[in-house]
């Protein structure tokens, strides 16, 4: 409940949440007035300033909660792993932010429902962006300034365990193989690895040991097979066009590869390559790789490295927002 009060008559009275502004001329937008100040004679000429001739004073029922005690147990239950929230709501909006560098995991299905509830809000960065200490995750704030208890309370019970964590990057090593006729006998210099060494030691991956093989399909098997057992991702680069001889899908099939998926629907790195030796990636790299700054590479190493396992229903997903050239940040 709430009743108004003209902001001459107002002074003496405590507000009960914040007031803000948009002051163009100071390029100023937020919090002019916080929740608790005491209204005193002076801010009657601000508050009218901003527009603002009556002032709300809010009686709480029995059956309504405060924006500020909201956003409180909402960001409690929806906060998970790896994440910390503020402990001063602003403008009834509390922030839920890393505390490592690592893989953002939001559920989706569930914070689809947390939304649906009524005045519970939650708006967050896309599921499965890389993410560094400090970084925001989610904002967590109610529509209005009160909201029905049991609205809270059943929105407190869809997040409960949290909904938003970060899984951590942890050290990682990786073998590159590096295939071609070409490299292996010195006419032309290899490029990826100067384009790969930079992308995954931003991971905290880094690459322990590189070798250069001609397209020689058991040569490659068996060294695919030594990478799996002693490093945590394997890469390989060169051999994934359409030609026919290019051997090194055969390779990884023939090295025991399980979950092959080759292709994906991603625009560059349409014929980038997984698959998993038991929990071992192995990635074929293809030449977008040294040409675009983003390829279908970013979007699964990450994965790759918190030890995730990537389905072919979610290589095809990725085909909306796939265009990775056109958009403006990877997704």
């Amino acid at each position: 409940m709430a009743k108004v009060v003209a902001v001459e008559d107002a002074v003496g009275e405590i507000l009960l949440h914040d007031i803000t502004a948009v002051i163009p001329e100071k390029g100023f937008k937020g919090r002019i007035f916080k929740k608790g100040h005491i209204i005193k004679e002076e801010d009657i000429a601000t508050l009218k300033d901003i527009g603002k001739n009556n002032i709300y004073i809010f009686e709480l029922g029995a059956d309504e909660i405060h924006e500020d005690d909201a956003s409180r147990m909402l960001t409690k239950a929806l906060a998970g792993a790896n994440t910390k929230a503020g402990d001063e709501p602003k403008e009834g909006k509390i922030d839920i932010k890393s505390t490592v560098h690592g893989v953002c995991k939001i559920d989706v299905e569930r914070l689809y429902t947390f939304n649906c509830v009524g005045e519970p809000s939650c708006p967050t960065i896309y599921n499965n962006s890389v993410v560094y200490p400090d970084d925001k995750l989610a904002g967590v704030r109610i529509i209005s300034l009160t909201a029905p208890k049991k609205e809270i309370e059943e929105a407190v019970k869809i997040a409960e365990g949290g909904i938003i964590e970060v899984v951590p990057f942890t050290s990682k090593k990786a073998g590159l193989i590096i295939t071609g006729d070409e490299v292996y006998h010195g006419r032309i210099k290899d490029k990826f690895y100067d384009k790969l060494k930079p992308k995954l030691a931003e991971l905290e991956c880094e690459i322990e040991q590189k070798i250069i093989l001609p397209d020689n399909q058991e040569r490659i098997k068996n060294q695919i097979i030594e990478f799996a057992k002693i490093y945590d991702l394997v890469i390989l680069t060169g051999g994934t066009s359409v030609d026919p001889d290019d051997v090194t899908y055969k390779a990884l099939r023939d090295a025991g590869v399980e979950n092959f998926i080759r292709g994906n629907p991603i625009q560059p790195g349409n014929m980038l390559t997984m698959g998993w030796i038991e929990d071992t990636p192995v990635v074929a790299v293809p030449a977008a790789a040294i040409f675009f700054k983003w390829t279908a590479l970013d979007l699964w190493l990450p994965r790759f490295l918190i030890g995730e396992k990537v389905s072919k229903e979610e290589v095809i997903a990725r085909a909306h927002g796939g265009l990775l050239n056109s958009i403006k940040e990877i997704r």
